[in-house]
């Protein structure tokens, strides 16, 4: 018969049922002397484990060892590299640094080795003189004079075996112990470094992501009366760089403010301006030349969160596809409100070429500006950045000014990307008025 949904119920007292047996069980009892054996085993076995616990924590916690060095070597050319963030400081900066990684990477110190990074160089009767910062992270327990002499052993034997250029003089390698404050005060006084590298990746301005403090420490923001105008970024402790546009209307240095710091409102810092020079090529309403300096009222103190940002040699080229970090207080959305705390956006540079095609910009773009965002849109600057930082990073993670916020047809629209003061087209006329 076809089952017309009908269903029995079979009772929990029907036959199907089957009580369970019981049996009684004699109830086991422990001995005093057994109790309290295992006690005492138990007490034994958590006392263990507490004291694995406590030296684990006080022989493997990390201490950090900075380390100021200086490396005598000798040259196959003149000595070139003394400017800071030109080609020649970079390139002999990222080879002996390799060297130096290279060595302690292949000694007994390679988990314990951390970074290296060239200060500066300086001219010396015998050679060339590297001044370097050494960083190591060793347990805790560790007898910090047995660490000097691990560190100078295996620098001055590394160093005596290396091949190839430059040639070092092991003999007149010094190494010396500083502290933490020591090591921020050579970090800050070195251009383009960032403290605090937490964010590669970011939506756009446009709606976009609040950055750490540290992050970008050159930014600054530009007030005319206290309210919030344009970006600005830190080259030494006394100039700005901006775009001209800003002081158009507003040319009063008297009545603008220059604030540091990822917030405006409480800033890091805070200076007035004493003078503002605009190039003498910009004519409104055109966007070429648009690039202005501006003087501090008095210099900053550099810190973790303030200090300047690296300018690229004029022969320095950017490339179509690099990737580059624009940063402001800029508004969320076209026609917005500029925002309290700062903001960044990863973005791509464009060709020229490209950005010059009729559905892009209809051969705009001059050679004195360059193109970074997005074909598809929405990673952009927008009100409120201009006169902002778009920066770049070298091999050595060291970072550069490559452009600076000048224009665009709106927000973060398709085919309307960013446009860019080109500062390499700009470094010698800076330099005619900063000294920079």
């Amino acid at each position: 018969m076809a089952d017309l949904g009908l269903h029995r119920t079979i009772p929990r007292w029907s036959a199907m049922y089957r009580p369970a047996v019981v049996r009684a069980r004699r109830r086991a009892c422990l001995e005093p002397w057994v109790i309290g054996l295992i006690t005492f085993i138990s007490l034994i076995v958590l006392a263990v484990c507490i004291g694995l616990i406590v030296h684990y924590v006080r022989y493997n916690k990390k201490t950090t060892y900075n380390y100021y060095s200086t490396l005598s070597f000798t040259s196959d050319k003149l000595y070139e590299f003394g400017k800071e963030a030109s080609k020649n400081f970079t390139e002999m900066s990222q080879k002996i640094e390799s060297m130096v990684n290279n060595a302690f990477h292949k000694s007994s110190l390679r988990q314990a080795f951390v970074k290296s990074h060239i200060i500066k160089f300086s001219q010396e009767e015998h050679g060339v003189l590297a001044h370097m910062l050494l960083i190591f992270r060793f347990p805790s327990s560790e007898d910090p004079e047995t660490v000097n002499k691990i560190i100078q052993h295996v620098l001055h034997k590394k160093l005596q075996d290396a091949v190839g250029h430059p040639k070092f003089h092991p003999e007149l390698v010094e190494i010396k112990k500083i502290n933490e404050t020591e090591t921020d005060n050579f970090l800050n006084n070195c251009c383009g470094t960032r403290r605090n590298k937490t964010t590669r990746q970011s939506l756009r301005i446009v709606g976009g992501t609040e950055v750490q403090e540290g992050e970008w420490p050159w930014q600054a923001s530009l007030q005319w009366d206290g309210i919030h105008r344009c970006g600005a970024t830190l080259i030494n402790d006394t100039w700005l760089v901006s775009a001209a546009h800003c002081f158009r209307t507003y040319k009063d240095p008297a009545r603008w403010t220059a604030s540091f710091g990822v917030k405006i409102e409480p800033p890091k810092m805070k200076q007035g301006l004493r003078r503002i020079i605009v190039h003498e090529k910009y004519k409104y309403p055109s966007h070429d030349y648009d690039i202005s300096v501006a003087e501090l009222s008095s210099p900053v103190s550099y810190t973790n969160a303030v200090h300047r940002i690296c300018l690229p040699d004029a022969s320095r080229e950017f490339h179509p596809g690099d990737e580059m970090f624009v940063t402001g207080f800029g508004a969320l959305q076209n026609d917005g409100s500029s925002q309290n705390h700062l903001r960044q956006v990863q973005v791509n540079l464009i060709d020229t070429k490209i950005c010059n095609e009729h559905k892009a910009y209809n051969n705009a773009i001059t050679p004195r500006m360059l193109c970074a965002g997005s074909l598809k849109g929405n990673r952009d600057a927008c009100q409120g950045d201009s006169g902002g930082p778009l920066v770049s990073p070298d091999a050595r993670d060291i970072w550069y000014l490559a452009g600076i916020v000048s224009w665009g047809d709106d927000c973060g629209h398709p085919n309307k990307p960013g446009v860019y003061a080109r500062v390499t087209a700009f470094r010698d006329w800076i330099a005619s008025k900063t000294g920079v």
